[in-house]
Protein backbone atom coordinates (compact mmCIF):
# COMPACT_ATOMS: atom_id res chain seq x y z
CA UNK A 1 0.00 0.00 0.00
CA UNK A 2 1.49 3.27 -1.01
CA UNK A 3 1.22 5.70 1.97
CA UNK A 4 0.28 9.34 0.62
CA UNK A 5 2.13 12.07 2.86
CA UNK A 6 0.76 15.45 2.19
CA UNK A 7 0.42 18.64 3.61
CA UNK A 8 -2.01 18.94 6.00
CA UNK A 9 -3.78 22.30 7.08
CA UNK A 10 -6.29 22.29 9.79
CA UNK A 11 -8.50 25.45 9.59
CA UNK A 12 -10.17 26.45 13.36
CA UNK A 13 -13.70 27.53 13.74
CA UNK A 14 -15.19 29.36 11.26
CA UNK A 15 -18.30 30.74 12.57
CA UNK A 16 -19.78 31.62 9.02
CA UNK A 17 -17.26 34.53 8.76
CA UNK A 18 -16.99 33.73 4.69
CA UNK A 19 -14.08 36.64 4.21
CA UNK A 20 -12.32 34.83 7.07
CA UNK A 21 -12.29 31.74 5.38
CA UNK A 22 -11.32 32.86 1.83
CA UNK A 23 -8.27 34.56 3.17
CA UNK A 24 -7.30 31.69 5.06
CA UNK A 25 -7.05 29.48 1.97
CA UNK A 26 -5.71 32.36 0.34
CA UNK A 27 -2.60 32.10 2.83
CA UNK A 28 -2.44 28.41 1.67
CA UNK A 29 -2.52 29.08 -1.82
CA UNK A 30 -5.67 28.73 -3.00
CA UNK A 31 -7.77 30.61 -5.34
CA UNK A 32 -10.83 30.60 -7.22
CA UNK A 33 -9.10 28.49 -9.82
CA UNK A 34 -6.46 26.79 -8.34
CA UNK A 35 -5.93 24.37 -5.29
CA UNK A 36 -2.06 23.42 -4.92
CA UNK A 37 -1.78 19.82 -5.13
CA UNK A 38 -0.21 18.70 -2.72
CA UNK A 39 -2.48 20.21 0.11
CA UNK A 40 -5.65 18.99 1.94
CA UNK A 41 -7.72 20.77 4.55
CA UNK A 42 -8.94 19.73 7.97
CA UNK A 43 -11.51 21.89 9.21
CA UNK A 44 -12.57 21.60 12.72
CA UNK A 45 -16.31 21.57 12.69
CA UNK A 46 -18.11 25.20 13.84
CA UNK A 47 -18.27 25.74 10.07
CA UNK A 48 -21.26 27.88 10.46
CA UNK A 49 -22.69 31.14 12.95
CA UNK A 50 -25.38 32.86 11.83
CA UNK A 51 -23.69 34.99 9.62
CA UNK A 52 -23.16 34.27 6.03
CA UNK A 53 -23.06 30.67 6.72
CA UNK A 54 -24.41 29.64 3.03
CA UNK A 55 -21.83 31.83 1.59
CA UNK A 56 -19.54 29.79 3.58
CA UNK A 57 -21.04 26.62 2.58
CA UNK A 58 -20.96 27.21 -1.38
CA UNK A 59 -17.07 27.67 -0.68
CA UNK A 60 -16.42 24.85 0.98
CA UNK A 61 -18.49 22.34 -1.64
CA UNK A 62 -16.61 21.97 -4.10
CA UNK A 63 -13.40 21.07 -2.64
CA UNK A 64 -15.06 18.98 -0.28
CA UNK A 65 -16.56 16.72 -3.14
CA UNK A 66 -13.35 16.82 -4.97
CA UNK A 67 -11.76 14.89 -1.75
CA UNK A 68 -9.38 17.57 -0.31
CA UNK A 69 -11.23 18.83 2.16
CA UNK A 70 -12.21 16.96 5.09
CA UNK A 71 -15.15 18.22 7.83
CA UNK A 72 -16.02 17.27 11.23
CA UNK A 73 -18.96 18.33 12.51
CA UNK A 74 -19.13 21.00 15.25
CA UNK A 75 -21.74 21.99 17.96
CA UNK A 76 -23.14 24.69 15.39
CA UNK A 77 -23.59 21.81 12.91
CA UNK A 78 -25.04 19.39 15.19
CA UNK A 79 -29.16 20.02 14.10
CA UNK A 80 -27.99 19.08 10.40
CA UNK A 81 -26.72 15.42 11.77
CA UNK A 82 -29.61 14.64 14.24
CA UNK A 83 -28.14 16.45 17.36
CA UNK A 84 -29.84 19.46 19.42
CA UNK A 85 -30.46 23.14 17.59
CA UNK A 86 -28.02 25.54 19.26
CA UNK A 87 -28.32 28.49 19.78
CA UNK A 88 -25.67 31.61 21.47
CA UNK A 89 -26.55 33.88 23.97
CA UNK A 90 -27.22 36.47 21.59
CA UNK A 91 -29.88 34.43 20.42
CA UNK A 92 -28.14 33.54 16.70
CA UNK A 93 -28.61 30.47 15.44
CA UNK A 94 -26.72 28.58 12.25
CA UNK A 95 -28.94 29.27 8.98
CA UNK A 96 -31.24 26.48 8.19
CA UNK A 97 -30.72 26.94 4.33
CA UNK A 98 -26.73 25.94 5.49
CA UNK A 99 -27.62 23.55 7.68
CA UNK A 100 -29.41 21.55 4.96
CA UNK A 101 -26.45 21.42 2.85
CA UNK A 102 -24.34 20.27 5.53
CA UNK A 103 -27.37 17.62 6.15
CA UNK A 104 -26.91 16.40 2.63
CA UNK A 105 -23.28 15.93 3.45
CA UNK A 106 -23.65 14.25 6.45
CA UNK A 107 -26.25 11.53 4.02
CA UNK A 108 -23.35 11.44 1.74
CA UNK A 109 -21.02 10.11 4.40
CA UNK A 110 -19.24 13.52 3.58
CA UNK A 111 -18.66 14.39 7.01
CA UNK A 112 -16.48 13.35 9.89
CA UNK A 113 -16.75 13.74 14.31
CA UNK A 114 -12.67 12.92 13.91
CA UNK A 115 -9.47 12.24 11.46
CA UNK A 116 -5.60 11.47 12.57
CA UNK A 117 -2.87 13.35 11.57
CA UNK A 118 0.69 11.30 11.65
CA UNK A 119 3.66 13.75 11.72
CA UNK A 120 6.38 13.68 9.43
CA UNK A 121 8.30 12.85 12.78
CA UNK A 122 5.79 9.66 13.51
CA UNK A 123 3.73 11.21 16.10
CA UNK A 124 -0.10 11.33 15.77
CA UNK A 125 -2.29 13.71 16.78
CA UNK A 126 -6.61 13.29 17.46
CA UNK A 127 -8.32 16.02 15.15
CA UNK A 128 -11.88 16.49 17.00
CA UNK A 129 -14.05 19.66 16.95
CA UNK A 130 -13.39 20.17 21.15
CA UNK A 131 -11.16 17.94 22.11
CA UNK A 132 -11.20 14.73 23.83
CA UNK A 133 -11.20 14.60 27.69
CA UNK A 134 -9.57 12.81 30.18
CA UNK A 135 -12.90 11.58 31.66
CA UNK A 136 -14.30 10.68 27.61
CA UNK A 137 -11.25 8.72 26.90
CA UNK A 138 -10.93 6.59 30.47
CA UNK A 139 -15.00 6.28 30.26
CA UNK A 140 -15.61 6.05 26.63
CA UNK A 141 -12.27 5.14 25.07
CA UNK A 142 -11.21 2.60 27.65
CA UNK A 143 -8.32 4.24 27.75
CA UNK A 144 -7.38 3.25 24.44
CA UNK A 145 -3.72 5.12 23.57
CA UNK A 146 -3.75 4.02 19.50
CA UNK A 147 -4.95 7.74 18.42
CA UNK A 148 -6.12 6.43 14.82
CA UNK A 149 -8.04 3.51 16.53
CA UNK A 150 -9.64 6.35 18.86
CA UNK A 151 -10.27 7.68 15.49
CA UNK A 152 -12.47 4.89 14.13
CA UNK A 153 -13.87 4.87 17.17
CA UNK A 154 -15.15 8.11 17.30
CA UNK A 155 -16.51 8.25 14.22
CA UNK A 156 -18.45 4.53 14.54
CA UNK A 157 -20.00 5.91 18.58
CA UNK A 158 -23.28 6.75 18.73
CA UNK A 159 -24.08 10.59 17.92
CA UNK A 160 -25.13 11.29 21.55
CA UNK A 161 -22.10 9.29 23.12
CA UNK A 162 -19.63 11.82 21.12
CA UNK A 163 -22.23 15.08 21.37
CA UNK A 164 -22.26 14.83 25.00
CA UNK A 165 -22.56 17.93 26.75
CA UNK A 166 -20.66 19.16 29.15
CA UNK A 167 -20.08 22.67 31.11
CA UNK A 168 -20.30 24.87 27.85
CA UNK A 169 -24.17 23.72 27.60
CA UNK A 170 -25.64 23.22 30.49
CA UNK A 171 -23.80 20.08 32.23
CA UNK A 172 -21.03 21.35 34.82
CA UNK A 173 -21.11 18.33 36.67
CA UNK A 174 -20.63 15.91 33.69
CA UNK A 175 -16.92 14.35 34.03
CA UNK A 176 -17.23 12.88 30.56
CA UNK A 177 -18.14 15.31 28.04
CA UNK A 178 -17.59 14.17 24.48
CA UNK A 179 -15.26 15.69 22.02
CA UNK A 180 -18.12 18.11 20.18
CA UNK A 181 -18.87 19.83 23.36
CA UNK A 182 -15.79 19.85 25.41
CA UNK A 183 -14.56 22.97 26.50
CA UNK A 184 -10.77 23.54 26.67
CA UNK A 185 -10.39 23.20 30.08
CA UNK A 186 -12.08 19.90 30.36
CA UNK A 187 -10.39 18.81 27.51
CA UNK A 188 -6.80 19.81 28.84
CA UNK A 189 -7.41 18.88 32.85
CA UNK A 190 -6.47 15.80 34.83
CA UNK A 191 -3.99 14.46 32.06
CA UNK A 192 -0.48 13.50 32.76
CA UNK A 193 1.36 11.72 30.18
CA UNK A 194 -1.09 11.91 27.05
CA UNK A 195 -0.81 9.02 24.53
CA UNK A 196 -1.51 11.45 21.55
CA UNK A 197 -1.30 15.06 21.09
CA UNK A 198 -4.78 16.86 19.78
CA UNK A 199 -5.97 19.40 17.91
CA UNK A 200 -9.38 20.73 18.60
CA UNK A 201 -11.39 23.96 17.74
CA UNK A 202 -14.76 24.89 19.83
CA UNK A 203 -13.18 26.80 22.83
CA UNK A 204 -9.97 28.77 23.37
CA UNK A 205 -8.50 30.48 26.72
CA UNK A 206 -7.49 33.73 25.04
CA UNK A 207 -9.27 36.65 24.46
CA UNK A 208 -8.38 36.91 20.45
CA UNK A 209 -10.52 40.78 21.21
CA UNK A 210 -8.54 41.94 24.35
CA UNK A 211 -5.77 39.59 23.20
CA UNK A 212 -4.63 38.06 26.91
CA UNK A 213 -6.06 35.47 28.32
CA UNK A 214 -9.71 35.20 29.77
CA UNK A 215 -10.42 36.65 32.97
CA UNK A 216 -10.95 33.68 35.49
CA UNK A 217 -8.46 30.74 33.48
CA UNK A 218 -6.69 29.11 36.07
CA UNK A 219 -3.13 29.38 36.69
CA UNK A 220 -2.32 25.89 36.46
CA UNK A 221 -3.20 25.47 32.83
CA UNK A 222 -2.18 28.83 31.62
CA UNK A 223 1.57 27.90 32.77
CA UNK A 224 1.53 25.43 30.71
CA UNK A 225 -0.06 27.47 27.90
CA UNK A 226 1.60 29.34 24.80
CA UNK A 227 -0.64 31.79 22.69
CA UNK A 228 1.10 32.36 19.22
CA UNK A 229 -1.13 34.46 16.58
CA UNK A 230 -4.45 32.09 17.19
CA UNK A 231 -3.18 29.00 18.44
CA UNK A 232 -2.58 28.41 22.08
CA UNK A 233 -0.15 25.14 22.94
CA UNK A 234 -0.79 23.56 26.17
CA UNK A 235 1.25 20.65 27.24
CA UNK A 236 -0.37 18.87 30.20
CA UNK A 237 3.68 18.05 31.38
CA UNK A 238 6.79 19.25 30.03
CA UNK A 239 7.70 17.32 27.19
CA UNK A 240 4.62 15.73 26.79
CA UNK A 241 2.55 15.65 23.73
CA UNK A 242 0.15 18.78 22.66
CA UNK A 243 -3.03 19.89 22.79
CA UNK A 244 -3.06 22.63 20.47
CA UNK A 245 -6.28 24.77 20.36
CA UNK A 246 -7.06 26.79 17.08
CA UNK A 247 -10.34 28.25 17.18
CA UNK A 248 -9.40 32.15 16.79
CA UNK A 249 -12.10 33.58 18.60
CA UNK A 250 -13.43 35.47 15.23
CA UNK A 251 -15.71 38.26 16.36
CA UNK A 252 -17.90 39.94 13.81
CA UNK A 253 -14.56 43.07 13.37
CA UNK A 254 -11.98 40.49 13.92
CA UNK A 255 -8.78 41.27 11.60
CA UNK A 256 -9.86 38.87 8.33
CA UNK A 257 -6.58 37.53 8.59
CA UNK A 258 -7.53 35.78 12.00
CA UNK A 259 -8.23 32.77 10.93
CA UNK A 260 -4.73 31.08 10.53
CA UNK A 261 -4.20 27.47 9.27
CA UNK A 262 -2.28 25.43 11.50
CA UNK A 263 0.14 23.58 8.84
CA UNK A 264 1.87 19.82 9.17
CA UNK A 265 4.33 19.27 6.19
CA UNK A 266 4.98 15.95 4.58
CA UNK A 267 2.10 14.31 6.80
CA UNK A 268 -0.51 11.55 6.65
CA UNK A 269 -4.20 12.03 7.40
CA UNK A 270 -6.42 9.15 8.01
Amino acid sequence: MVTLRRRVAVIGDVGGHVEHLRSSLASLGVSASSWPHDLIVVQVGDLFGGRDDVAVAELVAPHLEAGRWVQLIGNWELEAVGGSHVTNSNGRTADPAALRVFSEWHRAGMVRRAAALTSSAGVVGVITHAGVSHGFWRADLEGDADGRRVVERLNSMPLSQVARPGQMFGAADETAPGPIWSSWAESWSWWETPPFAQVHGHSSPWNSYKQQWWDGTPDDLVDHAVANNGHVTFHANPGTLPFISVDPGLWDRSPVNALRPLEFRDAVLT
